[in-house]
This record gives C-alpha cells, structure tokens and sequence, in this order.
C-alpha cells in the first residue's frame, strides 16, 4: 500500500517556490564580494588600508633613504635598494591589516543594543582566495628579488687580491683593531683609500663579534679561533661608522669606532705617518 504525503508543499521537490528561495539563500561568490562591499565597516576598512598604504610607500622611497647610512660603496646602494623595494612591496598587506587595526580601534557602537557582527572575512570565499594568490605574489617577488641580489652579490664578491687593500680586522670585548700587513701599519681606526678594493680578514681573541662598517654596507661574524672574509669598493669619500653587530657581552653596544674613505694621496700619507710604508 502506497502513502502520500499529506502536505505536498512540504517536500521542497515538489514545490518551486520554495526551490527559490533556497536558491536565493546561496548567493554566489560575487553576490557575496558585493554583499561584503556595501557595507559601512567594510568601505571605512578599505580607506584606512589606502592610507597607510600610501604612507608606506612614502616613507619606502624617501624617508627611508634619508634615514640609512651614507651610501659609500656599492653594497651599501644594493642594501638601500632592498630595504627601498621590500618596504614598498610589503605596503599594501601592511596597508590592510592596519587598516583592519583602525577602523577596529575607531568604531564605536553606540546605544543599548549589542553591536552588529563584523564581516565574516574567513569564511568568505572569493576573499580568502584574493588574499591569498595576492600574498603568493608578493611572496614569490620577494624571494625571486633576494635570489637575484644573492647571485649578484656572489659575482660582485670576486676580486683580485694581488691589487686588494688587504685589513686583517680582530674584535675584542669590545674594541676594534685593523693590521694592514702589505702597509706596515696598524690602527684602531679603520682608514681606507677611494674606489681601491679592500678584503678584510676578520676574526677574534676572545667571543664572537659581528664586524659592520655601516656605510659600507657589508657586515660578517668575528669569530674565535676563525677567519672569515669579506670585500667591498668603498666609492665615496666620507666618515665610517663600524659597530659590533654580535651580542658580546656587557659593553657590547659601545664597541663601535670611526674611520675614513679618503683620496689615495691622503692614505698615503696617513701610511707613512703612522710608520707605515707604500706598498
């Protein structure tokens, strides 16, 4: 024996009016990015994003530059160059998520009545899918750029060290030594010649030390019992400010001394009074 149903409009088949609003109660993913769109939080959030955003990206191009070091060497502009780009690359997701930050901050529900529920970001499809192929891309720019600056960084170390300045560097808690053995001298002060390349030989007496010529743009470990090597050009005249990147112990942040690039005939004389000889 066959039942029917006694409501027929209660079997959502059979009944297509309300096969519509089911419809309607799925909306699709760009009803639901419209939806999100419209909303007041949403449009102050995107502002916000916008503006810091573009605040970013000024202080990546012009204050940042001012702020740095003095450029003295190529390795210094490549630095200069990374810091510039990696700030403005990184600007839009820094943008949204203080933007997100603000209008939280903000937003202030007024009234008895419980506040209205933030939009549902995660749960959002096409969002989550824009968010995250936009920060692949940023991602993937980045690491592509940091391989290419290794790689150039790996061809620019080459050079020829017969017509090198050699320094031999040495850390101690919590001075700085520099010994140029093909000159005969030697100094707490780190005195180099223009556009002449310099390989410094860096180690230590005691812990490990960081040797960083700021304006120089190049940085590597002292280590005891160890010597590591390093090289730049330095290509403008001009102070240099060398500091211990390493934390080293009690005084670590006052091991740091001065220097110079300075013209070739100035070294020079700086050589020989210092008892040195030309090599």
């Amino acid at each position: 024996m066959t039942t029917q149903n006694p409501n027929p409009s209660s079997n959502p088949s059979s009944n297509p009016s309300s096969a519509h609003e089911d419809q309607q109660l799925a909306p699709t993913p760009g009803q639901r990015v419209t939806t999100l769109l419209k909303r007041t939080d949403v449009k102050r959030t995107l502002i916000f994003g916008i503006f810091w955003t573009a605040v970013f990206v000024v202080l990546g191009l012009y204050a940042y530059p001012k702020w740095m070091p003095e450029v003295m060497s190529t390795d210094m502009k490549a630095m200069e160059r990374i810091i510039v780009g990696f700030t403005v690359i990184s600007a839009p997701i820094a943008g949204l998520v203080l933007g997100i930050a603000t209008q939280a901050l903000t937003n202030r529900h007024k009234g008895n009545t419980p506040p209205p529920d933030g939009p549902a970001i995660r749960t959002n499809g096409p969002v989550v899918i824009v968010w995250s192929i936009v920060s692949g891309i940023f991602c993937l720019i980045a690491v592509v750029w940091g391989l290419v600056e290794l790689n150039t960084f790996a061809n620019a170390a080459t050079i020829d060290e017969r017509t090198a300045l050699h320094v031999e560097v040495t850390g101690s808690q919590w001075v700085w030594s520099f010994k140029y053995p093909d000159l005969g001298v030697q100094s707490d002060k780190l005195m180099l010649p223009l556009d002449r390349p310099v390989f410094f030989d860096v180690t230590s007496v005691d812990v490990n030390h960081s040797f960083w010529p700021l304006q120089l743009g190049i940085k590597v470990d002292a280590n005891r019992l160890q010597t590591t090597h390093i090289n730049t050009t330095p290509d403008k005249l001009g102070r240099i400010d060398v500091k211990c990147a390493e934390l080293c112990g009690l005084y670590h942040a006052y091991m740091e001394t001065t220097g110079e690039v300075m013209t070739t005939a100035d070294f020079d004389n700086w050589v020989t009074t210092n008892g040195g000889h030309i090599a």
